[in-house]
């Protein structure tokens, strides 16, 4: 998969910005502030129909009514055009100058990776950031566990409805309760059961990667951690109805899964350093990559904003020797490219922005 062009209009701070893009590794090079992040975030929304960084709104430049990101990307042997309009009442997606009215139509059109100073509060922030970030990654392959994961926060939405209601009651009547858990359940044990293969299929890849990457031995894996016991997750649900009337919310799901990151036997979120939760982070990224290769016959685009913070020099070029040897389009925001080698530099394209415009530039 492949961007070959893309055109911002009125996109953050772009009043119009078009690139032609090629193969293998792009350079965005610019001081803080000048619109490299920016035009990362663009082709994130493009993929995503979602900002991972503000509202919707806060996308249009400044007194413009509209923001608007058009690509052209060869997947196999097909062209796509995609094109997002974001405006102050909502979006609207176009697929080959087609509206799309589903978003799981919409999503995996253009499949990306993606390396975000955000993620680093994956490894020992909250378990909603983790779990964002597997739903995301999940959601571009599988069209099934995003239309799965839709509906189970559509009843998930009725069932506290139901339980703010019911806890007003003196005696409350459980029984759409009993049903409602039901539906809420049969949803779920699909979520939990996609989850499971995926970190299992992620743990057959992530070792060799972070090793590949750090230079450790250290063995690095997910371990997932459902909240309901996935061998009768109704009648468990069930026993948690007290709990739930008191909180007036549902307690255990899905939405309250979480995911621990593991170097050998211990967690993560209390040995690692900021250098070891970069590489594993950049691991998940590449077990990532592998996997939509799988499924897709196709590797995904890496986006990598600022990746190159606090990796030595060794780390930096580790990571874009991968990148080169694999034939993936990457596209990366750094502030300098002094540190790596010479012969990547020589193949990579590299661009310079400056006040939200973008040139490419040519090593001497």
């Amino acid at each position: 998969m492949k961007i070959e062009k893309v055109t911002l209009t009125n996109f953050r701070n772009y009043v119009k910005q078009t690139m032609n893009l090629g193969s293998g590794i792009h350079f965005i090079i610019g001081a803080n502030g000048e619109g490299k992040t920016n035009f990362l975030e663009a082709l994130y929304v493009l993929a995503l129909a979602k900002s991972y960084r503000v509202e919707d709104t806060d996308l249009i430049r400044y007194e413009e009514e509209f923001a608007k990101i058009q690509a052209t990307i060869t997947s196999g042997d097909r062209h796509i055009d995609l094109t997002m309009i974001v405006t102050e009442i909502g979006k609207k997606a176009l697929l080959n100058n087609n509206e799309v009215k589903r978003l799981s139509d919409y999503i995996g059109n253009l499949n990306v990776v993606s390396f975000l100073p955000e993620d680093m509060r994956l490894v020992k922030g909250s378990p909603r950031d983790r779990r964002y970030y597997m739903d995301v990654f999940l959601g571009q392959v599988d069209r099934n566990y995003l239309d799965d994961l839709g509906k189970y926060k559509h009843v998930l939405k009725q069932r506290n409805e139901l339980l703010k209601k019911l806890s007003e009651t003196r005696k409350p009547d459980e029984t759409l309760l009993d049903v409602i858990t039901e539906q809420l359940a049969m949803q779920a044990e699909k979520i939990i059961a996609r989850r499971t293969l995926f970190v299992k299929e992620a743990n057959s890849l992530l070792a060799d990667a972070y090793r590949g990457l750090s230079g450790k031995r250290d063995t690095f894996s997910i371990q997932y951690l459902p909240s309901i016991s996935y061998d009768d997750p109704v009648a468990f649900l069930k026993t948690k109805y007290r709990q739930d009337l008191l909180a007036k919310v549902t307690n255990y799901g899905p939405h309250r899964d979480d995911y621990d990151f593991m170097l050998d036997q211990y967690s993560a979120r209390s040995i690692a350093s900021q250098g070891e939760q970069r590489m594993m982070v950049l691991a998940l990224n590449m077990a990532f990559a592998e996997i939509v290769f799988k499924l897709k016959g196709e590797k995904p685009i890496f986006l990598l904003d600022d990746v190159f913070s606090e990796l030595d020099a060794t780390r930096q070029n580790k990571l874009l020797e991968y990148l080169d040897k694999s034939q993936i389009q990457t596209i990366i925001t750094t502030t300098s490219i002094n540190e790596i080698k010479k012969h990547i530099n020589e193949k990579a394209k590299i661009y310079r922005v400056t006040r939200g415009y973008i040139k490419e530039e040519h090593l001497a």
